[in-house]
């Protein structure tokens, strides 16, 4: 990303909270001629524990998993106070709660805190009004069950978090609205729907038993952060753990030395571009990182280092390697599946000339199909004994020409069209792995199968 760029997203992204500051401000004002801003001795002890509670799970990162990414659980003590207090104190307590911990605790940017704050303003004020529309009456002297106004209250809250959620990061990050929202929330609406009851369950405990009921509930939170926490810090172990391996067996070849990290990183955007959930995602840079971890074996090292054509009988041995990949992926458990069937058929063509097996369009796992596309892209703009890089054009160029052939006709697309592959790209060449040459013979650039990888 070009400095001009980055400097045209975050501006973009400050005027919209900028909108978002104001849309917040109106929404308190409404709430406010409503009335319910005098406060009780009773209502204030309830705002000042609610908000005590979600800024401990705001400030220590408790997390609620929601298919495959995480988000914080501050949504259950502020969806709470929908069912709890006037619509003006609900949303004092969502804003307060973000903008005191953006802004002292996480250090944010002004624009940031705005964002966050005015973003949870305006989610509990839907919450509330939803609430009440279908029947719902927030109270803190008694607990009424209103099964329709408690879940259009959690569907309304999470709709609007994510709808202006998703923006901004599509705003930050260059992607397309509709793209980052499917990757970022696709498929979580019957978790919200099951979720929707635990703030329900926290306003009722503190209608009963008062401060009491909310340490009821915050106890089993923090439990759940515990082990949150625990998976994560494994989960990074791990990681670390395989980059290191891989670095290790690309020490033998300078000419592959961090391909496997730049294949990962190729696949990831490419992937997120193309719409794919988090979970998948993560898969695909895994495996990705992994596709040529079989090279290991000592029988791919003079192949590795020849600088001529493989002959007949070298090119069938270096062909194997995808299956001696995935061999060594299937002795983690968790890489079973997904991941192991992206390592093993991503030299798989869409037209089914490619190897293994022959497969042949959506025959092939999608995160074989990504990691082809990534793979020839990494090897195209690297140097290599047998041919010099390429640039970003010719890339371009062979992406094309080859789109239904070696490639997925949708994932050329977005290599094609896609700003976000065209400024990784363009990282590369700035780190200097990439220089523009005069027009060479392709036949060992795409088809060859030493040019991908």
């Amino acid at each position: 990303m070009t400095i001009s760029e980055k400097t045209s997203q975050q501006s973009s992204f400050s005027r919209y909270a900028l909108l978002m500051g104001l849309g917040a401000s109106l929404a308190l004002a409404m709430g406010v001629w409503q009335g319910g801003w005098e406060g009780s001795q009773a209502l204030w002890n309830g705002v000042i524990s609610l908000l005590a509670l979600a800024l401990a799970t705001e400030m220590t990162a408790v997390k609620w998993q929601v298919g495959s990414a995480a988000f914080s659980m501050a949504f259950i003590p502020l969806l709470a106070g929908a069912f709890l207090f006037p619509p003006v104190w609900a949303m004092l307590v969502g804003g307060a709660t973000q903008g005191v911990v953006g802004s002292l605790v996480r250090k944010k940017p002004w624009d940031r805190v705005l964002f966050n704050s005015s973003k949870e303003v305006l989610a509990v004020a839907a919450a509330s009004v939803v609430f009440q529309l279908l029947g719902g009456h927030p109270t803190i002297t008694e607990f009424h069950v209103a099964k329709l106004g408690i879940l259009g209250a959690g569907l309304a809250y999470s709709s609007v978090d994510s709808v202006f959620g998703g923006y901004a990061v599509a705003l930050l990050e260059g992607y397309g609205f509709a793209q980052t929202w499917s990757r970022m929330y696709g498929g979580t609406l019957v978790y919200d729907v099951f979720a929707a009851p635990i703030p329900a369950f926290l306003a009722y405990l503190y209608v009963r038993w008062q401060l009491l009921g909310v340490v009821y509930l915050t106890a089993p939170l923090f439990v759940v952060r515990h082990i949150y926490l625990q998976n994560l810090r494994l989960e990074q172990s791990t990681r670390e753990l395989l980059e290191l391996m891989v670095k290790n067996i690309e020490a033998r070849d300078p000419y592959t030395s961090g391909h496997s990290q730049r294949v990962s990183e190729y696949a990831r955007v490419l992937a997120k571009e193309a719409g794919i959930s988090n979970k998948t995602v993560e898969q695909i840079a895994t495996a990705a990182l992994l596709h040529d971890v079989g090279k290991t074996y000592e029988e791919y090292g003079p192949l590795l280092r020849k600088e001529g054509r493989l002959t007949p009988e070298e090119r069938q041995l270096l062909q194997s390697h995808p299956a001696r990949s995935a061999e060594l992926v299937t002795t983690i458990s968790s890489f079973r599946g997904p991941v192991e069937e992206a390592v093993r058929y991503h030299h798989e063509n869409f037209d089914g000339t490619g190897y293994p097996e022959g497969l042949a369009g959506d025959e092939i796992p999608l995160g074989a199909r990504v990691i082809m596309v990534a793979d020839t892209l990494d090897a195209m703009t690297t140097d290599r004994p047998y041919r010099n890089a390429l640039s970003f054009e010719r890339v371009i160029e062979e992406v094309r020409k080859h789109s239904g052939k070696q490639f997925d006709p949708r994932l050329a697309a977005i290599v094609i069209s896609s700003p976000a592959i065209r400024r990784l790209v363009a990282k590369a060449s700035t780190a200097g792995t990439i220089r523009t040459l005069p027009s060479r013979p392709m036949a060992d650039t795409v088809r060859s199968q030493r040019a991908m990888g």
